[in-house]
């Protein structure tokens, strides 16, 4: 371990110790949500720990009045730590800033036809990642998301932060070594394609049954199975089986197996 490395794990340490999650917080939002019952007490430990250090090292920017609580906060961080429960925090060490909105907001758009007309077009969001930065959460959606029914706008942008740690938002992270780019891009690119298909697959009673907005680009994709992977994992596993198998070994977690303690 580097000695920058070696100082930041002590100030982190430090901030478990001199700034605690108040235990009202924690429980209520681990007690409420299924999305963390079936983690084990040395999970819920770790989590809370990376929680605590997130929630120090993030800045929380609530804007057009809306009003955020620590119970909020502490919701948000939990959701935003569970995908990295089996990496560390220096997945996130690019950004700092959380904006939270009150609700979905419209973005305008542009997209070019195969003539090369271009079209705009309004599309509503619970949430962004924006360029310089900092992510957008829409405070209704962080409300509705952790309740193990696929959605959640919290892990999803997490999601395209891991995705875009290598500066490219192409649904495919920076890999470990053991992972290999080629078997990635394969198993992702075949179940994105079907995905896209899936008016044809629903005549085939074969449609995929995770959120439909994972049609829309490869890194979307790869934020909604995400999103499943954590929410949703029996279905992830059933529709899409070597897209959760690779999820598995990248963040070290089978949320499939831990339901079935």
């Amino acid at each position: 371990m580097g000695l920058f490395k070696y100082f930041r794990e002590q100030r982190r340490l430090n901030t478990v110790k001199d700034h605690p999650i108040p235990d009202a917080d924690w429980n209520a939002v681990i007690t409420t949500l299924s999305i963390f019952s079936s983690l084990s007490q040395n999970d819920l430990s770790r989590l809370r720990n990376l929680s605590t250090v997130f929630l120090f090292e993030k800045r929380f920017l609530p804007l057009q009045g809306t009003v955020l609580d620590s119970r909020t906060k502490t919701k948000i961080a939990a959701e935003a730590c569970l995908p990295i429960l089996g990496l560390d925090l220096d997945w996130y060490s690019d950004w700092k800033t959380i904006i939270v909105v009150p609700d979905a907001y419209e973005i305008t758009r542009s997209e070019m036809d195969s003539s090369g007309v271009i079209h705009e077009y309004q599309d509503e969001l619970s949430g962004e990642v924006l360029h310089l930065g900092p992510i957008v959460l829409s405070l209704t959606d962080v409300e509705r998301s952790g309740l193990g029914d696929g959605y959640n706008v919290v892990i999803h942008e997490a999601a395209h932060k891991i995705d875009g740690k290598d500066g490219d938002f192409d649904g495919c992270p920076p890999l470990p070594e053991e992972l290999s780019y080629e078997d990635w891009r394969k198993a992702f690119s075949e179940a994105y394609e079907r995905s896209r298909n899936r008016r044809v697959a629903k005549r085939k009673r074969h449609s995929p049954r995770i959120d439909e907005y994972a049609e829309f680009s490869p890194d979307e994709f790869f934020a909604v199975c995400v999103e499943s992977f954590f929410e949703t994992p029996v279905i992830l596993r059933s529709d899409f089986p070597s897209v959760y198998a690779l999820l598995v070994r990248f963040f070290k977690q089978d949320s499939f197996e831990r339901l079935s303690r």
